[in-house]
């Protein structure tokens, strides 16, 4: 005669104490339960173990909450009847997969490691193998590089579960249980409805969700996943799961067809099968393929749940029946197909590599193997917890379901905006700040510099340091002019620095998904405060012959103004030059008159006349001597201005800046030096 072990045990505990209201009310709970009546048994177990009842009790509590979809809220029961050395050898595989969907991934490996030496079901043998080896690929997916931004629909989930989303002219559709007026009682829950939301305008995501008519909606059974054809005039959706016992797996697939405005009668289709769970129907972007998950027993079934396909035949009936086989479908569960207008294949697992319970997966092709590849879509679309039924309402952003933490219910919807499928450029400005002396033209990092960037009206946006390495960054914006100030204790403040980002082109072909950042290098420097220091300024032209101050001319001595005015302590000597080209003394004569008119249009603008003085030196200090080429020429005709006097720097600047708060600036000069030929024209003494 065959032993009940369960029966044995049972008898065990009686006899060690079990009282009659513990076992009557564990009694109940197996009634409830073998009817997949689960919320009313896990309450009756619940009240056994309370009374000293079994403890394998806490074993059918536990798949009481997955049976109905509650894996996170089994694992502690799980565990307790682990604990309790329970003679049922499923709860260490089961086990194994509830510590995993509350993220604890060691423990799930060790529990599935327990199953595989004493487990006699070759299936979840199998499984549990399989689950080993996805475990160990997790940290690929934990640190693999994510472009979703995820965010809680909080104005349209409730406390209630909504899930399935699927957008269609304009107007999302999902289901939900938030008007139920039965419960059923497998979960303890309401049964679901289809819902439209219709959007408003008024705000984001603003508008009102509104129940799909009686004829969709029945009161006693399960209705869910609606998919539409393109022009939205047929929906095909799940209905069943009424609760009674006979039938408890009996979900089909209907088609309703939108006629005058109104949804006609659903019917069956013959894709359903009716000894089978048959969900989540995706219809294709095409519409000639119908995908949606079932449990039937089929000669090509991978175990669990699968994905299947229909075709459509050329009187419109839907047949041909396919598996998609693998890699798609595992010795788990795969649902809710989904396929986007680019033809990208999604689907939800439990079977691959995953971070819990169910996570969301992209079929990729894989050109160089000529195969098919499935990639988890990774964090933050999917968790620990179960993640499932995506949609996408464009190529950016679409939907999902979860039942993560910190939701507003059970399944809630989630928006997500993929950025794998947008370039993003920042533009960063990469900035250095050097000093340099008279003696070593070595450029130096300058720490603590102050940096300030002005807007072309002369607002300050942004106040920076400069770090250890002389370094400032910050983020611009495109087709915009910046003014830099620069100041640093010791060194000339400039406040003359320009920064354009006005048509730079961002080379988008080579940028990557997601956010890109350009980098912008713009280096200044200063020279340090001390006598003798000379600085060329570029850019000052002349009309032959002429010492006129031209407009062009009159914008780059405002430079100097500015930087007599940022630097007080300071008295400078303004130097003209000329080529080698024409007589040494017609070229004296011409830069000594050259450079008095730079410096009486300096004074007529406040500056001192004794802080600075204007000096010719023609041909006599050429940068580059017996020069041969127009670029040559072009360098030594300059004006340049050396520091001859500084007072008091040290006291001057820092009581400057500290009281005043100051920052430097830098004046970045750039030339193209005078267009004089050098005649040998006499020029007359005025």
């Amino acid at each position: 005669m065959k032993l009940n072990l369960s029966k044995f045990f049972c008898l065990l505990v009686i006899l060690a104490g079990c009282t009659p209201s513990a076992m009557k009310s564990y009694k109940k709970g197996m009634q409830h339960y073998n009817q997949a009546e689960y919320q009313p048994a896990i309450e009756n177990f619940q009240q056994s173990v309370s009374k000293g009842g079994p403890s394998d009790a806490n074993y059918y509590i536990a798949e009481s909450f997955r049976r109905s979809n509650r894996m996170q809220e089994a694992e502690p029961f799980y565990a307790k009847a682990v604990e309790n050395n329970t003679n049922q050898e499923e709860a260490y595989y089961y086990y194994g997969f509830a510590l995993k969907a509350v993220g604890n991934y060691v423990g799930a490996a060790k529990q599935l490691s327990n199953y595989v030496k004493i487990g006699q079901n070759f299936d979840l043998v199998n499984r549990a193998k399989n689950e080993m080896e996805n475990l160990k690929v997790l940290n690929d997916i934990v640190e693999k590089k994510s472009y979703f931004e995820v965010k809680n629909l909080d104005k349209l989930n409730s406390s209630f579960t909504e899930y399935s989303p699927t957008f269609k002219n304009d107007k999302l559709y999902f289901t939900s249980n938030r008007d139920a007026q039965k419960m059923h009682t497998a979960t303890g829950t309401g049964f679901t409805d289809l819902y439209e939301f219709i959007f408003d305008g008024a705000d984001y995501f603003s508008g009102q969700a509104r129940k799909l008519p009686e004829v969709i909606n029945s009161e006693d059974a399960h209705e869910a996943s609606a998919t539409f054809s393109k022009d939205g005039k047929t929906m095909i959706f799940s209905r069943g799961n009424t609760g009674s016992k006979k039938g408890a797996k009996d979900v089909d697939i209907y088609e309703s067809v939108l006629q005058a405005g109104v949804w006609s009668e659903p019917k069956l289709l013959p894709i359903s099968d009716p000894d089978a769970w048959d969900s989540s129907p995706a219809l294709s972007a095409d519409g000639k393929t119908l995908y949606f998950a079932s449990n039937r027993e089929s000669s090509d079934a991978n175990g669990g749940i699968d994905i299947y396909k229909a075709t459509k035949d050329e009187k419109g009936e839907w047949g041909n029946i396919t598996n998609l086989g693998t890699p798609i479908n595992t010795r788990g569960n795969e649902l809710f197909p989904y396929e986007d207008t680019r033809g990208i294949f999604y689907f939800s697992s439990d079977g691959h590599p995953s971070l819990g319970g169910m996570d969301l997966f992209a079929v990729r092709k894989d050109s160089t193997k000529h195969k098919l590849k499935i990639e988890n879509l990774g964090r933050p679309i999917n968790t620990s917890y179960d993640d499932f039924a995506i949609t996408f309402k464009d190529t950016l952003t679409g939907y999902f379901s979860s039942n993560r933490p910190n939701g507003k219910g059970d399944d809630d919807i989630y928006e997500f905006l993929d950025k794998s499928k947008i370039k993003i450029a920042h533009y960063i400005l990469d900035g250095l700040i050097v000093g340099i002396t008279k003696d070593n033209p070595t450029e130096v990092p300058l720490d603590s510099a102050r940096i300030q960037l002005v807007s072309e009206k002369g607002d300050t946006i942004t106040a920076l340091t400069s770090n250890a390495s002389g370094k400032f960054t910050y983020e611009i914006e495109p087709e915009t002019r910046y003014k830099i100030i620069g100041a640093r204790f010791g060194y000339l403040k400039e406040s003359n620095g320009e920064l354009s980002t006005v048509g730079t082109k961002v080379p988008f072909e080579k940028l990557g998904p997601g956010e890109s950042f350009i980098k912008i290098p713009y280096k200044m420097v200063l020279p340090k405060i001390e006598v003798g220091v000379t600085i060329v300024i570029d850019n000052i032209y002349y009309d032959f012959n002429k010492w006129d101050i031209r407009p062009d001319a009159a914008l780059e001595l405002l430079k100097i103004v500015q930087l007599l005015v940022d630097n007080p302590e300071i008295k400078i000597e303004l130097s003209s030059h000329t080529d080698e080209r024409g007589s040494a003394d017609y070229n004296r004569k011409l830069s000594q008159k050259r450079a008095q008119s730079a410096v009486d249009y300096i004074i007529s603008k406040g500056i001192a006349k004794d802080r600075i003085t204007p000096k010719g030196y023609g041909e006599d200090k050429p940068l580059v001597k017996n020069a041969q080429t127009e670029e040559d020429h072009q360098r030594n005709r300059r004006t340049e201005f050396t520091i001859t006097n500084v007072t008091n720097p040290n006291i001057t600047i820092k009581k400057k800046d500290e009281a005043e708060g100051d920052e430097t600036i830098k004046i970045k000069m750039k030339g193209e030096g005078e267009d004089s030929t050098g005649t040998s024209e006499e020029i007359k003494p005025e």
